[in-house]
This record gives C-alpha cells, sequence and structure tokens, in this order.
C-alpha cells in the first residue's frame, strides 16, 4: 500500500524519465543505430547535469569564508566595538598623546640641523631664524670663571683666586717689563686643577694662567702678546676692521689693499685666542664687539652659505674663507648665547663644504679647484673649530679632505707636499701633520712619530712664521722634551724679536717669504698667535690636569 502510495505522488524527474525511455528501448531487443545515437546523447546529458549540480571544492571554500569574513565585519566588529568602547577609546588617547610626546622629546634632541630637515621632508615649513634660537651649552669647553663649586683645597682655592683678581691679574696683562712674582709653576703640581676637556678650556682667567705655567709660557710672553693685542687695537678702523695697508706710522703695510675681511678675522683671533670676548669686561671689550659686528654686517649670504671672502685680491678668497669661518666659530662658542654668530658661523662652514673639490676633496684658490695642502689647512681648521662650535658637518666632508692628504702626503703620511704629488716641504708637513692630528691620527701612529721628529729637527725658522706658527701647534700637542726644545727657542725668539719702542711697539717686522702681501698685520697676528699656543688650544694627547712634561696619551682620541 506504501508503495503504491509513493508512486502515485511522487513525480517522475527528467533523469527518470531519461532511465525509463533507455529501459524501454532494451526491452524491445536490440537497438538500431538511431537508437544508440539517442542513448549515447541522453547520457551525455545526464553526465552534464550530474556535474552542473556539485560545485567544486575550492569554490564551496572560497564562499564559505567570504560569508564568515562578512559576518564577523558586519555582526562580530560592531558588537566588540559597542561592548568595548570606553577601554578602546582611552587606549586611543593615550597612544595619540604618547606619540606626540615622543616625537617631541626626539626633535629636541636632534641637533638643529637634522631636526629641520626631518621637519622639512615631512613638510612642515621651518623658519631658519625660529630654528637656531636655542643657545649652544659648551660647559665642557669654556672654563669657568668661578671656582667655589671646585673640589680643590682652600690653598688652591686661594691661589686661583689671586690669579682672577688683583695685582697678578693686573701684572700679567701689563706690557710693563716686570717679573711676575705669583708662583704659577706650583700649579702643574696640583693633580686636581680644576681643567674640563675641550679645545677652548685653556681661554679663562685661570685656565690661561695655569696653562701658560704648565705648558712651557712665562711672564715675557705673555707681555709680547699683551703688547702685541695693544698695537692692534691702535690700528682698527673707525668701522670696526682692520686693514693689510693701514698700519699707521709703524710701515710695512701689505699689498692685499681691499682684503679687510682677512686682515679683520686674523686681528680678532689673537683677541679670541686670550680669551677676551665681547661679553666680557675689559678694555678689548668694544674692540672685539666693533670687528664682529663689521664682519656680521659684510658677510655674503646665499643659497651656497655665507662668503666670507669678502673683495679679496688674488689667489688670497678662500684663504680669507678658512681663517674668517675659523674666528666666527670661535667668537660663537666663546659667545654661545649669541644667535647671530651661530647662524653666520653655520653658514660660512656650509660654504667651505660646497667649495670643496668633489672629485680630489681639497680646497684652493676658487671653489671646486684642484686642492692645495696650504689652503687645505686653513679649511680642516675652520671645519674643526665648527666642530667645537657643535655645528653638523656633512658626513663626506672630512672623509675626502682626508683623501686629499693621503693623495698629497709621502712616507706613509709623514710628509706633506704643495700639491699631491709634489715633494715634500716643512712648511706643509707641519700643515698636513696639525690637520692630522685634529681629525683622527693618534699619538701612537709610526708616521705621526717620523713627521714630529722631522719638524722638531728642523727647529723654528727665523725667517718662516707661517711655518712656525703650524709647527708649534704640532709640538705643543705632541708634548715631552721634543715640544720643551722647540719651545724654548721658538719662544724666545719671538720675544726678542717684537718691536718695543716708537710707532711699530708690540709688531713684528716683516721676515716670511710670503709676508709682502699682509705686511705687518699678517706677521704680527701670527706672531702672536704663536705664543698664544699654551692657552690658545689645550693640548690634544695630553691631559690638561697631569704634571708639565708628562706624556699621557688622551684615550679619547
Amino acid at each position: 500500500m506504501t508503495a503504491q502510495t509513493s508512486s502515485l505522488t511522487d513525480t517522475p524527474s527528467s533523469d527518470d524519465e531519461e532511465l525509463l525511455l533507455l529501459g524501454s528501448v532494451q526491452l524491445n531487443g536490440m537497438p538500431s543505430r538511431k537508437t544508440q545515437s539517442v542513448l549515447q546523447q541522453v547520457k551525455s546529458q545526464t553526465i552534464a547535469k550530474t556535474r552542473r549540480r556539485k560545485p567544486p571544492t575550492w569554490a564551496v571554500k572560497v564562499s564559505t569564508s567570504v560569508a564568515a569574513i562578512q559576518t564577523f565585519f558586519s555582526i562580530t566588529v560592531p558588537a566588540i566595538l559597542r561592548e568595548r568602547r570606553r577601554e578602546l577609546t582611552t587606549a586611543g588617547v593615550s597612544f595619540s598623546v604618547h606619540l606626540v610626546a615622543g616625537l617631541a622629546m626626539t626633535m629636541w634632541l636632534l641637533p638643529d640641523t637634522t631636526r629641520d630637515e626631518v621637519l622639512q621632508l615631512i613638510g612642515v615649513k621651518v623658519n631658519v631664524e625660529e630654528a637656531l634660537e636655542l643657545p649652544v651649552e659648551l660647559a665642557e669647553i669654556v672654563q669657568p670663571e668661578v671656582i667655589q663649586d671646585l673640589s680643590v683645597d682652600s690653598a688652591m682655592q686661594q691661589m686661583l683666586g689671586e690669579l682672577d683678581n688683583g695685582e697678578h691679574r693686573i701684572e700679567m696683562e701689563s706690557p710693563e717689563l716686570r717679573d711676575l712674582t705669583l708662583p704659577l709653576e706650583s700649579l702643574a703640581d696640583v693633580s686636581d686643577a680644576p681643567f674640563i676637556k675641550g679645545d677652548f678650556g685653556g681661554r679663562s682667567s685661570a685656565g690661561k694662567r695655569a696653562a701658560v705655567a704648565m705648558f712651557g709660557g712665562n711672564a715675557d710672553s705673555e707681555r709680547s702678546v699683551s703688547l702685541g693685542l695693544k698695537w692692534l687695537k691702535s690700528i682698527q678702523q673707525s668701522d670696526g676692521s682692520w686693514s693689510f695697508a693701514n698700519v699707521g706710522e709703524a710701515g710695512g703695510a701689505g699689498n692685499l689693499t681691499t682684503t679687510d675681511m682677512g686682515a679683520t678675522s686674523l686681528a680678532l683671533l689673537c683677541f679670541l685666542g686670550a680669551g677676551h670676548t665681547f661679553e666680557s669686561m675689559g678694555e678689548y671689550q668694544q674692540t672685539v664687539r666693533n670687528g664682529l659686528a663689521w664682519m656680521v654686517k659684510n658677510a655674503d649670504r646665499g643659497a651656497s652659505g655665507a662668503d666670507l671672502r669678502g673683495r679679496f685680491r688674488g689667489n688670497s678668497g678662500m684663504y680669507v674663507q678658512g681663517i674668517a669661518t675659523i674666528c666666527i666659530c670661535e667668537a660663537s662658542a666663546l659667545s654661545p648665547k649669541d644667535k647671530e654668530l651661530r647662524r653666520l658661523a653655520t653658514d660660512a662652514v656650509k660654504f667651505i663644504e660646497r667649495a670643496q673639490d668633489k672629485v680630489g676633496g681639497g680646497w684652493r684658490y676658487q671653489p671646486g679647484d684642484r686642492g692645495d695642502t696650504s689652503v687645505v689647512g686653513w679649511q680642516l681648521m675652520a671645519l674643526r673649530s665648527a666642530k667645537e662650535c657643535r655645528i653638523s658637518l656633512q658626513s663626506d666632508t672630512i672623509k675626502d679632505a682626508k683623501e686629499f692628504l693621503d693623495s698629497a702626503g709621502t712616507k706613509d703620511g709623514a710628509m706633506y707636499g704643495y700639491m699631491p704629488g709634489d715633494g715634500p716641504r716643512d712648511s706643509m708637513t707641519a700643515v698636513g701633520l696639525l690637520c692630522r692630528i685634529y681629525h683622527g691620527w693618534k699619538r701612537e701612529r709610526p708616521a705621526l712619530k717620523v713627521g714630529v721628529e722631522h719638524l722638531a729637527s728642523v727647529g723654528p725658522k727665523r725667517g718662516d712664521i707661517y711655518y712656525n706658527y703650524y709647527a708649534t701647534q704640532v709640538l705643543h700637542h705632541w708634548g715631552g722634551d721634543l715640544w720643551k726644545q722647540w719651545n724654548h727657542r721658538m719662544r724666545d725668539e719671538l720675544v726678542t724679536s717684537q718691536v718695543k719702542e716708537g710707532p711699530a711697539a708690540g709688531s713684528w717686522d716683516v721676515t716670511d717669504p710670503h709676508g709682502y702681501a699682509g705686511g705687518r698685520i699678517y706677521q704680527t697676528t701670527l706672531s702672536i698667535l704663536t705664543l698664544e699656543v699654551y692657552y690658545r688650544h689645550l693640548p690634544m694627547y695630553h691631559r690638561f690636569d697631569e704634571k708639565s712634561g708628562s706624556e699621557t696619551p688622551d684615550k679619547s682620541e
């Protein structure tokens, strides 16, 4: 009964009809050709319909995944957000606040120039005037004037107090030929003397006087410096500048009649080297102030930086740029709160970097010229001063300059020629070795020892102040017996050859083979700077608190 009911109620499918037809054909006997064709068509259609009814496995999986994703984003996520909206809001606000604080801290810690480049990279407009608002802290460079907080005993404090104040200070600055009565040599025996590391650390009142005693100066050398500064002050022009062609009634004017930027820079370096700034009270405060104001006013600023060459003559252009940049960098380092000096120093360094020969790595008379060691020396000293002033340098500038020195050096860098391929000269060897000292060579390097010993064997040259200026710095950094022997000859020769009477009193007659260009100002300024060697730049290979004559290498170099 059930079977009959089922057969009455079920409607046969198309597949069933095809099977019935097939069966009926088979029952009637052997199929004909036409029947076989029909049967083959029916079979093919049946198989195709069966396959279309079952989708591929991968399609089923994709469909299932899409449905799950749609369910997650349309149902699950909104539900989670509704349930956790308070926690998510708190986390988002906290993340944003910490992100902003972290970026602000990063910008604060980055150097000025790097920070500006980052801001410009992300599309923030940077005001250069505002970017240099913060003064540069130079606590580790500038010697402190106040000694109350120093960890020294009362006897030491009293001695340094007498150096900084009272008649002994006046006596050191006085050009009168009197003996120095304060026993400064005792300072060299105090291991706790309040000296700090840094290239300009000896230019304070206490630091300068202790350095004079420790490194071989004396009252006579300091009186010569004082006399020289007084003469320079007497010939300063009314606009604050100096001119090689204007030496008053002293005679011996130079033929660089329009290169006032060079003369002004050399003169100011002498005052700065002795610790006189436009901020320090004293008889040279206004002298320095007027000179720096003239330099700032006459700097030519442009897209390539600050061109400090001025109205130079002949081949003096890049010489002047290097010397003027040293001057501005030192002035900025000694007066770190002055934003204008900082900006000018940064721009002047930028000009030097862009003027470098990109192939050989040197500098010469015009920007891009193939380099010579003499001009390179002034530029590298300028970049060293910029480093003390904490001005960022391009990473390739010093690297390329070292490659130039490699090409100009002989005997593994112990000696140097004027240009690559030239034979060694004593003056260029002094320049090259000083550059090497300031830019990475350690005292233990064999080539440095060979070069220093060669300069010491030659000794100071009476008629070559350019050579003496550079070689004196090399031997000063080296120290030891070689420095002592060199210093005695150099110091006494300069002190005795200084003019003591008449309108030229305090200056030096021109003896340098190239002195005709800069004349008496050139000869005098290099002589003063040479006598300031004891404190103008602290020794690179000696601790400032070691006993005089010791040879303790500075492990930081």
